[in-house]
């Protein structure tokens, strides 16, 4: 911030953008072309750092959103949408036409589609398509169930699931079958208002999974869920699709989603009605905005290849009493991916995938195994994740700084009380501990263990929807370490519900959403869209390659943030290092204050480190004959240890301000660095001219 005043049958629309707030959008245009012509190359050093875009307490955002931005961001509107009036238009038997038509399959309706889908949780012998992939087609390991099976244990107060684990998904185990699969003789169109139909809940603006490089504009997901839900907590079934939209200019990075961004923004219009929300929604999923392609598209469901092109996940607790099977109690979440054929042979199916980042809970105890994957799960993977897990006190930053691997992630997440308790399965820790904490004690964190085993457990699709203790109980006191938060409840289960609730006092009803959802996740998801819009990103690190350095290695980092969804991780190769960054424009952003300000994380010192030194900041203009000019220095002793803090340089002469106050489409700041050489990194984020 400046200042504190792919398939050929689907069409890509290419007409103007639909306007929201054009005349705010009009203002800000040259500020937007000067980022156009920032490096198209992405340079990032470090490896990827997790998905999660991350924001900061806001107060300048905020304060520029009174000024900026045409109408407030209603999360309720733009965010997270469960008004009935809104999400009635979208109807899971048209979601399910528009992939079959784009995939030119013949003799596929959308209730065969359903039912093959739901097949996948019944038996070879019970299943009713002979090629769909059943749930015990790979046979199961007890031995890789977590607490171990004991068959001394069965009785009726253990769910017939649990006793009989007879499937497998990427090498462990999965409870087979699911009473949900009964659903897959079911037509669940014929009658849209029958117990067994399906209607849709929520739609989710997921702009915070946008990764910092602009690979994807985020996730856009449709909830749909069962409507024996509303009456009936024993049979609760939910279809979530998860479409990663693609990023039609990659080489503008996150700047080519502003269109995205701001159709989203759009939606907190108080002048819009719900008919014409609605309408725009279903416009943005099935048609896509101009120059995209629609969010629904046999592409963004995980056929096409790459990392992160999204899935279909289900979240299931059912209850049928189909005899013994009636005991089937336990919640399972599973994911999905959507593949298709060619043009030539054109082809469509839903195939049962592994849960991602959901790593299985074997792999924490401190058990002697051969298991290989145990092993090195224990012995580099996880001990590698400690660092990325620890380095925020934001719950919504919790992130694997790179995806597991394939072959540690569960076939199912298990929300029963141990099947997916990480900190059940770790108990005292044994050498994983040992590996954990001296990883902890490296970077100077004083979290434990057994926060970092916590906060891995709410990455995965049961710990965060249920989050438990290792006791298996669920609770209201789920420690991950953050200063005075705990890890906040949900829905029993769900995030959301098939329940509703009237809209502000009026007649008006939408479906109830967790308080963890209205207290923790919006808010964070409305800063980062404020962020985005408001911000530069350049002043904001928020640009893979936008900043170069000399004698030093610098990468993103999604994690240690002030303000935004990245700082900038620096690490420095000698005593004297500096970073420079790209010509960028203050138009749109004026007037400017006089004092240059960067928000700093220093690490704590080693034992017998001394970590004296100085930033120094320098300002180029050339436009306006202003070339390398000497802002001043700020000492590191000044500087809190530990946590972000504010170096704020000398005050600008009056000509400088001038200069920027015209709007110059070539400035450029320089901060050269006194270090001290470690083993740990600094951080740096939101650079502004404030008063």
């Amino acid at each position: 911030m400046l200042s504190k005043h792919s398939s050929p049958n689907v069409p890509v629309r290419s007409s103007s953008i639909l306007a929201p707030a054009a005349a705010w959008r009009l203002a800000r245009q040259a500020a937007l072309l000067a980022f156009a012509v920032l490096p198209a190359a992405c340079s990032d050093l470090g490896p990827v750092d997790g998905e999660l875009a991350d924001v900061p307490e806001g107060e300048a955002a905020s304060a520029a959103q009174a000024l900026a931005l045409p109408f407030p961001i209603d999360p309720r509107k733009s965010l997270l949408v469960t008004d009935v009036d809104v999400v009635s238009e979208f109807k899971l038997e048209d979601v399910l036409q528009q992939l079959i038509d784009q995939s030119g399959a013949t003799g596929l309706t959308p209730t065969t589609l359903f039912q093959r889908l739901l097949d996948t949780n019944r038996t070879d012998a019970a299943g009713l398509f002979a090629d769909v992939e059943h749930c015990d087609e790979v046979p199961g390991n007890r031995d890789d169930i977590h607490p171990p099976f004991d068959p001394n244990q069965i009785s009726i107060v253990v769910p017939f699931e649990q006793q009989v684990p007879t499937g497998s998904r990427n090498g462990w185990p999965m409870f087979c079958p699911r009473d949900i699969g009964n659903d897959a003789t079911r037509d669940p169109f014929s009658d849209p208002t029958a117990s067994h139909a399906f209607m849709a809940t929520t739609l989710a603006n997921r702009f915070d999974l946008a990764p910092p490089d602009g690979a994807n504009c985020g996730e856009y997901r449709v909830v749909f869920a069962r409507r024996s839900g509303a009456s009936s907590a024993l049979v609760r079934s939910f279809i979530i699709f998860e479409a990663r939209l693609p990023n039609p200019n990659p080489s503008l990075g996150r700047q080519a989603c502003r269109p995205v961004v701001e159709f989203w923004q759009s939606q907190s219009d108080p002048a819009k009605s719900p008919a014409t929300r609605a309408s725009e929604l279903r416009d943005f999923y099935f048609n896509g905005l101009p120059g995209f392609e629609p969010v629904i598209h046999i592409d963004h469901y995980g056929n096409a290849p790459g990392a992160e092109r999204g899935q279909i996940r289900t979240n299931d607790f059912t209850f049928l009493a189909n005899g013994q099977a009636a005991l089937n109690t336990t919640w399972s979440l599973r994911e999905f991916k959507l593949t298709h054929g060619t043009s030539a042979a054109p082809s469509l199916s839903v195939v049962p995938s592994f849960v991602n980042d959901n790593p299985a809970a074997k792999l924490f105890a401190p058990t002697a195994s051969t298991d290989p994957r145990i092993a090195t799960f224990q012995g580099s993977v996880f001990p590698g994740a400690v660092e990325r897990l620890a380095a925020t006190d934001d719950i919504n930053r919790f992130a694997y700084r790179t995806p597991l691997p394939v072959e540690m992630n569960a076939g199912e997440s298990v929300a029963s009380p141990f099947h997916n308790n990480y900190l059940n399965a770790f108990g005292g820790g044994g050498s994983l501990k040992t590996s954990i904490t001296s990883r902890l004690n490296t970077m100077g964190s004083d979290l434990t263990a057994e926060q970092i085993v916590a906060r891995a457990q709410t990455l995965s699709c049961a710990g965060c929807h249920q989050p438990m203790g290792s006791d298996g109980s669920s609770t209201s006191t789920f420690d991950v370490g953050v200063p005075g938060t705990f890890f906040p409840r949900t829905l029993s289960f769900t995030h959301t519900s098939e329940k509703t609730e009237p809209i502000d006092g009026t007649t008006r009803q939408r479906f109830i959403i967790s308080k963890a959802l209205i207290d923790h996740f919006l808010p964070y998801r409305q800063q980062v869209m404020e962020e985005f819009l408001l911000n530069n990103p350049v002043l904001g690190f928020e640009k893979p390659g936008a900043w170069t350095t000399t004698s030093a290695l610098l990468s993103q980092h999604t994690g240690r943030v002030k303000e935004g969804i990245a700082s900038l991780e620096l690490r420095p190769l000698s005593r004297a290092s500096s970073i420079t960054s790209a010509s960028f424009s203050t138009a749109g952003r004026t007037p400017v204050g006089s004092t240059i300000k960067l928000d700093v994380f220093l690490p704590k010192a080693l034992p017998g480190q001394n970590l004296n030194g100085s930033i120094q900041a320098r300002l180029s203009i050339p436009s306006a004959g202003i070339n390398d000019l000497s802002v001043g220095s700020v000492p590191l002793t000044s500087l809190t240890r530990g946590a972000f803090t504010t170096a704020a340089f000398p005050a600008l002469p009056a000509s400088a301000v001038d200069a920027l106050n015209a709007a110059p489409s070539d400035v450029q700041l320089q901060f050269a660095f006194d270090m001290t050489i470690g083993s740990r990194p600094y951080y740096l984020d939101n650079v502004r001219f404030e008063d």
